[in-house]
């Protein structure tokens, strides 16, 4: 996480553009002296990634299901299937 100020980023947009593109490192642009009152620049693979995490979690049905699976993994309890077409199709 990088904290800038906005005329440094006026000045080096680009650099911190691609930056942030490439590392998927955050950059934070405080303003008007107020850490309440700032801006973040993230990848878009990271906001993609923040909400699908916020949809997966946003009912309690999913977190159950994904605490469960998570606790199977843990436990080696897995079944082994293919998400190949060919392989699903019974002769």
């Amino acid at each position: 996480m990088k904290a800038v100020t906005i005329s440094s980023l006026r000045t080096n947009m680009k650099a911190y553009f691609d930056e942030v593109s490439e590392t998927e490192d955050i950059l934070i642009v405080p303003r008007n002296n107020n850490e309440d009152d700032a801006v973040v620049v993230i990848s878009i693979k990271e906001y993609n990634a923040l909400i699908e995490t916020s949809h997966l979690m946003s009912t309690k049905a999913n977190r159950k299901r994904l605490e469960r699976s998570i606790e199977n993994l843990k436990k080696g309890d897995t079944k082994l299937f293919s998400l190949d077409e060919d392989s699903n199709v019974k002769a």
